[in-house]
């Protein structure tokens, strides 16, 4: 039986690592991106000196002075590449130092891998656009890094190039890199989608079966998002036995990540720059930035055991050796000397001092500058004191001789049971879901309700009508009885509010939103039954309806910088180049007209019917509530359509104006639907004579009804 190396007080056993994620790096943009870099090729990494810099993709911006256009520009390929030269990060630990990869952004408009406006594979540093295997082997331990290239074969402009997508081919590339890495300590999946915004295509092993050996997948492309919802994109993949991680941007936040592998426990702390403002003014022209020298920065403390308890690995950690150390362990890098450094736990002060323990060691032989720092400080305990199945607390506060203070917060168990994350709200929710079954289903389904409820049951129901005039005079008069139930009940419900009741204004309330629901589903679904009934309405609506299912959504040069070569959006796929692309963005476009062509087809119903309450041309209605309606209708077309559209035709070429069902020809329905119908009154209705009858007919019923 072999014996494992005790986690005591050396410093031998440690690997760390630094991953960067989104530089965006753009000649247009004033602020954040290369300033940021290069910020932090002269600042953090000397401070940190780690084995190995990862930066998962997004090098450059790629768009264009508007920021519409997506377009390669060489002069921000060339200020990144002079950022690694000036840094002389490229060839230090034999190249083996620094690894990047392509993201969404470095293959926008860019037709294949030997296309010239490829410029990764001219300017970067791995420059494989299929990604790469790296493999460190250590006295104590074997760790593979393998970057997969998500980037779709033929890079679209933007927008129709958010998603990710894994082909048949480069799961086979996956798959062999990841069998080259076993046996391994960790092994470490890098990727600029995150798992829930790619499409993996067909393969002997499907990805999760791929990925079961993974430790860590890390990832970027989502920055964080807004509104807080990306401030924790992390997720654990219990299934799989693996920590998705997502980090956020250096264009703008500054936040760099750096990892440490203890006797194989991982543990990571994220880091912002300490830059002031944020993000940083970045000069005018990207070749006028000169190598920055590095800046202050306050102490960077990790505590690596106990690990921390969010992010126990039970599959691929020994978590057993936490209980036999008898040293709390901690990184602590500092760019001036320590000078104190205070353990906490559970509030109480530790009784012991922290001394360093760490080192410096060169990873080449003939290059004995280039080192790698393992600050460790160690601070003995017992650990049988806190194994008692219950979540205690670290606090490690430290300061250096300038003043300079760093901080860590480190929750710990010794059970094989994780922490709860909580992060739901701040971005857990989002790693944890598969946005294209989300996307597909969604789709399908509104677009099944779209065409059935919208249109087949409206028709269906009007052919079986012997007398449909009489049908739409009956239930005009049910809708008035009920119209009148509801304002009846919100008398009685104001009547109580000043009375104090709370139980009858709580019974009120839930009768009169019954009564306003029901009165409002079948005004429509009878709206819906009218437009049925106008011949030259309903069926290029059902026309419209088909053809968004089985034609194109558009054509247009989808990759501009190959003019000659169009592609066709449909619902379900890209069709390029004699290939299909399965992007989950032309599910997105499909959600798009669906939802779109539903509002029209609400519209237009209401528009056309004579019977409606809350839009016709009954003379009970006032005529603000008309205005209002041409109102909303006219915000819809032009934010969800007109914009939309022009975004589409300078994006892909005005050829997709003319070869658009779901774009510029649903705009063009849209607006004929709201000027002629609306405006013009155009429309002749079977039912010339119904108006002043379903008025008188609903004035006698007015008499006569009562709640019900």
């Amino acid at each position: 039986m072999v014996l494992e190396p005790p986690m005591d007080d050396s410093s031998d056993g440690i690997l760390t690592f630094v991953h960067a994620s989104d530089l965006h790096i753009s000649k247009y943009v004033p602020q954040g991106g290369l300033v940021h870099f290069q910020h932090f090729l002269h600042t953090a990494l000397p401070l940190i000196s780690p084995r190995l810099v990862a930066v998962t993709g997004d090098l450059t911006d790629g768009k264009d002075r508007q920021r519409l256009r997506s377009q390669q520009q060489i002069d921000e390929w060339r200020a990144y590449e002079h950022a690694l030269e000036a840094a002389n990060v490229t060839a230090r630990f034999n190249g083996s130092f620094y690894r990047d990869q392509r993201g969404n952004h470095d293959c926008f408009n860019i037709f294949d891998e030997q296309a010239s406006e490829n410029l990764y594979s001219a300017h970067s540093a791995v420059r494989d656009s299929r990604g790469y295997l790296l493999q460190i082997h250590e006295p104590f331990g074997n760790y593979a890094f393998v970057a997969s290239d998500a980037c779709p074969r033929h890079g679209f402009a933007r927008p129709l190039n958010f998603f990710g997508a894994l082909d048949a081919s480069a799961m086979a590339l996956l798959e062999q890199r990841l069998d080259a890495t076993r046996p391994a300590n960790h092994t470490f999946l890098l990727n600029h989608y995150p798992v829930s915004t790619t499409v993996y295509g067909r393969h002997n092993r499907p990805f999760a079966e791929l990925v079961r050996g993974v430790s860590v997948v890390l990832c970027g492309h989502l920055h964080k998002l807004v509104g807080g919802l990306g401030a924790q994109l992390q997720a654990f993949r219990a299934r799989e036995g693996y920590w998705e991680l997502e980090l956020g941007d250096m264009k703008e936040h500054a936040v760099y990540r750096v990892y440490a592998v203890d006797n194989d426990l991982i543990s990571f702390v994220d880091v912002t720059l300490p830059l002031a403002p944020l993000p940083l003014p970045n000069p005018k022209l990207l070749n006028a930035v000169p190598p920055l020298v590095p800046i202050a920065h306050p102490p960077v403390v990790l505590v690596t055991n106990p690990k921390d308890a969010r992010y126990l690995l039970p599959a691929h950690e020994p978590l057993h050796r936490m209980r036999a150390s008898r040293f709390i362990r901690m990184l602590i890098w500092a760019d001036q000397p320590v000078v104190s450094v205070e353990v906490r736990i559970d509030g109480m002060l530790h009784s012991h001092t922290a001394k360093y323990r760490g080192k410096e060691y060169p990873v080449e032989r003939s290059a004995p500058n280039e080192l790698v720092k393992i600050p460790l400080w160690t601070v003995p305990w017992d650990p049988t004191i806190f194994d008692d199945d219950r979540m205690h607390q670290i606090e490690v506060m430290v300061m250096d001789a300038s003043g300079k203070r760093g901080y860590s917060h480190t929750p710990f168990t010794f059970g094989d049971t994780s922490m709860p994350l909580d992060n739901g709200a701040r971005g857990g929710w989002i790693m944890q879901q598969n946005f294209a079954d989300i996307l597909r289903i969604s789709g399908t389904v509104s677009y099944l309700l779209m065409a059935v409820c919208l249109l087949l049951v409206p028709r269906i129901l009007f052919v079986m009508q012997k007398d449909p005039v009489a049908w739409v005079t009956s239930r005009a008069i049910l809708h008035h009885q009920e119209h009148t139930r509801a304002t009846e009940l919100q008398r009685l419900l104001l009547r109580a509010l000043r009375g104090g009741s709370i139980m009858a204004t709580f019974k009120l309330t839930l009768a009169l939103i019954a009564a306003r629901t029901k009165f409002l589903v079948w005004s429509q679904f009878t709206a819906q039954v009218c437009l049925a009934g106008v011949s030259w309405l309903f069926w290029p609506a059902y026309f419209f309806a088909m053809s968004i299912a089985v034609l194109p959504l558009f054509t247009g040069r989808l990759i501009p910088s190959a003019p000659a070569v169009l592609g066709s959006v449909y619902a379900y796929g890209i069709f390029i180049a004699g290939e299909w692309s399965p992007l989950l963005d032309s599910w997105t476009y499909a959600l798009v007209s669906i939802c779109s062509l539903s509002v029209l087809l609400l519209y237009v119903a209401v528009a056309v019917t004579p019977s409606s309450l809350f839009y016709s041309r009954v003379e009970s209605v006032p005529w603000y509530r008309r205005r209002l309606t041409k109102c909303a209708m006219a915000t819809f077309v032009i934010v969800y359509l007109v914009l939309p559209s022009l975004m589409t035709a300078y994006a892909y070429g005005w050829i997709s104006v003319l070869l658009g069902f779901g774009k510029a020809w649903l705009l063009v329905a849209s607006c004929l639907a709201l000027y002629w119908i609306d405006w013009r009154k155009l429309v002749v209705l079977p039912y010339s004579t119904f108006p002043q009858s379903s008025s008188a007919a609903m004035s006698r019923s007015s008499s006569s009804s009562s709640l019900m």
